[in-house]
């Protein structure tokens, strides 16, 4: 969090080795501070993670698997078969990279998401994981390159007693819940009378779906992705709500160690600049992918909108 200061007055200016000093001095603590609760083989203290990429040629990325932002596939242990739109984001910014970056692949359990990036195995992480403010005390979150609708509902394809995400607010139906992910931290918050019924489920969210399917819940919630899939796997037996205009909603970005300063910024600036580009649009219709995005409209500058049509000659 960044310290507010008091003007400093012209006459009392600290000389700018003072300033070096102390800014090196802050820097060095912060990242002491994470590498402790690193374990051992981490990147040390006195090489920088930037430093150490350029200098290797190499980004290290994670991946845990996501349709269709990652989609796993086989290969070799560092070199993978993964595709999706998460994918082709991380190779457009490495390949615009000068000298252009090589790209290694790392699959990863979301179980162990934390532990994993925390022993050093990949640089970052290029799911679209979900930002909250607990996750954002813990990790470090680069620029959003979308954003997914959470808390829709998965039901029976003849049941038609919910319009709105407030009609499940009633205490005659069974809720599933996927234990631990965000569209379920949202129900919790928002529903107090139905009863909510809580899923343990490592990887996918299908266990959770199946007990709409099988009969043993009348609702599911969780994000657009995992519901629209579901339903499209079985589109004659359930049917989803709310898939266009969700409940609420959730920032998706890369993840990354608090301390690697340097790395998210070349990050943020690479998906902004993606972004501006057209890239990520195109990614997007390659892929049909499954969250929404910002809608960047520009206008022309005072000097732009003002000034007189070319007249033809």
């Amino acid at each position: 969090m960044a310290t507010k200061l008091d003007p400093i007055e012209t006459s009392r200016k600290p000389s700018f080795l003072t300033i070096a000093a102390l800014v090196f001095a802050l820097t060095a603590l912060g990242l002491t501070l994470w590498n402790k609760a690193e374990a051992p083989g981490s990147v040390s203290v006195t090489e920088d993670r930037w430093d150490r990429i350029v200098k290797s040629g190499v980004l290290r990325v994670g991946y845990g698997g996501y349709p269709p932002y990652t989609i796993a596939g086989t290969g070799a242990a560092q070199s993978p078969s993964v595709s999706g739109f998460s994918v082709d984001l991380v190779n457009a910014i490495a390949s615009r990279t000068s000298p252009a970056l090589k790209v290694e692949w790392h699959q990863f359990s979301f179980d162990t998401m934390r532990a994993d990036l925390s022993a050093d195995r990949f640089d970052f992480i290029a799911d679209p994981v979900f930002l909250t403010v607990p996750r954002a005390a813990d990790f470090a979150f680069s620029e959003p390159y979308s954003y997914f609708g959470i808390a829709v509902a998965l039901i029976r394809a003849d049941d038609n007693r919910f319009s709105r995400f407030a009609d499940l607010d009633r205490e005659d139906i069974t809720i599933a819940l996927a234990e631990g992910w965000t569209s379920s931290e949202y129900a919790r918050a928002n529903l107090t009378k139905p009863t909510l019924k809580s899923i343990p489920v490592t990887g996918d969210a299908l266990a959770q779906m199946d007990e709409v399917l099988l009969g043993r819940a009348d609702v599911a919630l969780n994000d657009v992705p995992t519901v629209l899939q579901y339903v499209r796997a079985h589109p004659d037996k359930v049917k989803g709500l709310w898939l266009d205009m969700p409940p609420s909603s959730v920032a998706g970005g890369f993840v990354l160690r608090p301390s690697d300063i340097r790395l998210k910024q070349f990050l943020d600036g690479s998906i902004i600049a993606l972004r501006a580009d057209g890239t990520i649009d195109q990614i997007d219709r390659r892929w049909s992918s499954l969250g929404f995005f910002p809608d960047l409209r520009l206008k022309p500058g005072a000097g732009i909108g003002g000034a007189p049509s070319a007249q033809p000659r």
